[in-house]
């Protein structure tokens, strides 16, 4: 029983001594563990590596009583300490001493580079003061960490033939052609066994055929045939059209050839073929077929506006159909006989047949000699349109390049028809989608409540009337009542009472409200330029603002109804489409 007590005695009193250094090691490893992580981080990232330091310590009993006792001594003996106790430096050094070595362990990520693994350790081994001949030693080891991002590895090539591969393919594909030719050889020379008796087995039958004596056979009547009478003229077939085809060659023309559609469904509807140009209209959708044919008269459009409203049923499928087909047959004879006009001999026929949005983009960026070069090879129409595109200073310019030219060297077509394939090739791959920044701002106007849009307004007329310039071009402005045809006019403000057209010309020049107030009767518009004389009261400015937004909405409606364009109306171009209309 001694003898056992001694034993256990012995076995705890080493676990007590070898326990006591574990709280001595950790502070020594947290020391070094922070030295070291301050050099790593100066070379790579927290995330790049980790970091394990072990130390081992010497049991002498003698420097560790003295570690403790330089501790205590910097601290207040029985005060509580929050965390982690911090060591102190003098304490630190006693510690040092017992260090009997050091182990480093370095973890590094696999996208570290090879060069940084020999700096790692030079550094360790300097910053820290390891002794390699005392057992100090710095390892460094390299893992896929969770953070590291995936690598894809690269596909495997192929291993390169070499010249005896090669060899043995050629001699492989030789010997199987010879075998291939020598098969082909052997199946000429062959004979069919089946032929052979089935030419054998003919003759014989023959043979027999001959030798056995010929019956005569008596000949069958005739069946007797009723007489057929007369076939009818067989019908021309029908012809079934395609009407989802029709729809899209339609479209297609019209967004390639604006003007030459418009003007082909105009003549078609004014030359007698009302009803079917309606059908065709009718089958497209009356929204699209405005957005299509935009340059079709308000003569056209009334012809068929008259039509639609003179009918007493509804037309049948077979009706829609012959009006889609002859009208189609119209639009296609007008596209065929423009293709065949515009000669493959034309150089500038990939300009020609470029979209209008398009074709102007290029221009604008053109001189205007190339452009009187384009002018002389395009149709009359063509012509006006890109020169009514045009501002007047560059539009004068064109036109007098266009009269100085009295002859064309091969050269200098050449050049010019080189400069618009450059325009056309750098305009496809750097694209500039024409932005209508106008219409935009018209817009973000209309959204505006009233009063703002009439301070709006005013403010552009005042400060920035090339702004207000643009916008007139995209919706209608109250001070442009006085360029409003006198129909579109009355039909408007005779839907107004007295008060609401006071309150609208309340301060507007004289001149201006005497030329809109002779649009309306003569006893309403005596009495509304009475008021607006005397002034006797002032209106609010809300309801100012409100009718007249409510006028220009109207107007604007009306000439949309009408086809008449905003650039049309503020150019005075209206009477030449009228012209144009009744001149077919």
């Amino acid at each position: 029983m001694k003898n056992k007590l001694i034993v256990l005695v012995l076995l705890f009193s080493s676990i007590v001594a070898k326990a006591q250094y574990i709280e001595e090691m950790g502070s020594l490893e947290s020391l070094y563990e922070n030295r070291a992580r301050t050099v790593l981080n100066t070379i790579l990232r927290p995330t790049d590596y980790t970091l394990v330091v072990a130390v081992e310590l010497d049991r002498d009993d003698k420097k560790l009583k003295e570690f403790h006792e330089e501790s205590e001594i910097q601290y207040l003996p029985g005060m509580p300490m929050m965390g982690d106790v911090p060591v102190a430096p003098q304490a630190a050094n006693k510690l040092h001493e017992m260090k009997a070595k050091t182990d480093i362990s370095v973890v590094l990520s696999r996208n570290v580079s090879p060069e940084v693994e020999k700096v790692i350790k030079d550094l360790l081994t300097s910053k820290l003061h390891l002794d390699t001949t005392a057992g100090d030693a710095v390892s460094v080891r390299r893992i896929e960490l969770p953070l590291d991002p995936k690598i894809e590895e690269p596909p495997k090539k192929l291993p390169e033939l070499t010249w005896k591969t090669w060899t043995l393919v050629v001699i492989l594909s030789l010997l199987a052609l010879a075998g291939l030719m020598f098969a082909f050889w052997r199946r000429s020379k062959a004979k069919d066994p089946s032929k052979e008796i089935k030419e054998n087995h003919d003759y014989s039958y023959n043979e027999k055929k001959d030798e056995e004596p010929k019956q005569e056979v008596a000949p069958t009547p005739a069946p007797v045939v009723a007489e057929a009478a007369p076939a009818a003229p067989a019908e021309p077939p029908v012809w079934e059209l395609d009407l989802d085809s029709v729809r899209q060659h339609v479209v297609q023309i019209a967004h390639q050839y604006p003007q030459l559609a418009s003007r082909a469904i105009a003549e078609y509807c004014l030359n007698g073929s009302v009803e079917n140009a309606t059908y065709m209209m009718d089958f497209l959708g009356w929204d699209a077929a405005k957005q299509l044919f935009t340059e079709v008269p308000a003569m056209a459009w009334g012809r068929m506006g008259r039509s639609m409203k003179d009918r007493t049923t509804d037309p049948t499928a077979k009706q829609i159909e012959t009006g889609v087909r002859e009208t189609y047959r119209a639009l296609l004879a007008a596209y065929i006989e423009h293709e065949m006009a515009g000669d493959e001999s034309n150089p500038f026929n990939f300009i020609l047949k470029m979209r209008e949005e398009d074709r102007q983009q290029i221009l604008d960026k053109e001189s205007a000699k190339n452009i009187a070069v384009l002018c002389m090879h395009t149709p009359a129409e063509i012509t006006a349109g890109i020169l009514a595109s045009m501002s007047g200073e560059k539009k004068v310019r064109v036109m007098s390049e266009l009269s100085r030219i009295e002859k064309m060297p091969y050269d200098v077509l050449q050049t010019v028809i080189q400069s618009f394939n450059q325009r056309v090739a750098d305009m496809r791959v750097k694209p500039e989608p024409k932005m209508e920044g106008a219409t935009v701002l018209a817009k973000v106007i209309r959204g505006m409540t009233a009063e703002e849009e009439m301070d709006m307004l005013t403010l552009f007329a005042n400060e920035n009337p090339e702004e207000l310039e643009r916008v007139r071009h995209s919706i209608f402005i109250f001070d442009d009542l006085k360029l409003a045809p006198m129909d579109i006019l009355s039909e408007v403000l005779s839907t107004f009472e007295v008060e609401a057209l006071y309150a609208a010309f309340f301060r507007t020049p004289t001149a201006f409200f005497v030329h809109a107030l002779s649009a309306l009767p003569e006893k309403k518009a005596m009495i509304v330029e009475r008021d607006l004389a005397d002034m006797a009261v002032i209106p609010p400015r809300k309801l100012t603002a409100e009718v007249r937004r409510q006028i220009c909405q109207r107007v604007e409606a009306m000439l949309t109804t009408r086809s008449i364009r905003m650039t049309d109306l503020i150019e005075g171009n209206m009477k030449v489409t009228k012209l144009r209309a009744n001149g077919g």
